[in-house]
């Protein structure tokens, strides 16, 4: 398949992903903000898609995608209601993909069936060129610090990814 993003073997078995290639959208139930922040005690599956995600990463993300900056200054004076998709029950393979503080993909929120910006798909696509074999991994743009359980206590979480530029 010359001239394609995505090159496959005979077998299927080996598969590169080029820069910019669309992986999987990260689907599951779509809670409001009281339900998620009622879940936090098991959120391995939660997404955050709302108001409360740490936007200093997509800083360098702007020279991939023209307009990023724009776009979140458009964003700032909107609704301040976020959703949350829990991928626990039901869901993709999207919810498989680790966490890395050097990942290889990026979230990016698409809107491809409705307008309502609070509530858009999230798509992961590939950040470089992604060799056959290698994990996929995305960073959960976790805040330190900023969330909390039910009871309003700090959830800390230890990062295992292993990333000479893990935070």
């Amino acid at each position: 398949m010359e001239g394609s993003d995505v090159t496959f073997d005979i077998a299927g078995e080996k598969l590169m992903q080029a820069i910019q290639s669309f992986i999987c959208e990260y689907v599951g139930e779509l809670l409001e903000d009281k339900e998620a922040e009622r879940r936090t005690v098991n959120d391995e599956y939660l997404f955050d898609i709302g108001n409360k995600y740490d936007n200093t990463l997509a800083e360098g993300m702007s020279k991939l995608m023209p307009g990023l900056e724009k776009e979140k200054e458009e964003e700032d004076g909107g609704e301040t209601t976020g959703f949350t998709v829990d991928a626990a029950k039901k869901g993709n393979i999207g919810r498989f993909i680790n966490h890395s503080c050097s990942p290889n993909l990026y979230a990016q929120n698409v809107l491809y069936d409705h307008e309502d910006k609070r509530i858009p798909h999230v798509m992961l696509f590939a950040m470089d060129n992604i060799p056959p074999l290698q994990e996929l991994t995305y960073h959960y743009n976790y805040m330190i610090d900023q969330v909390r359980d039910v009871n309003g206590n700090i959830k800390k979480k230890i990062c295992y990814c292993g990333s000479s530029e893990c935070t």
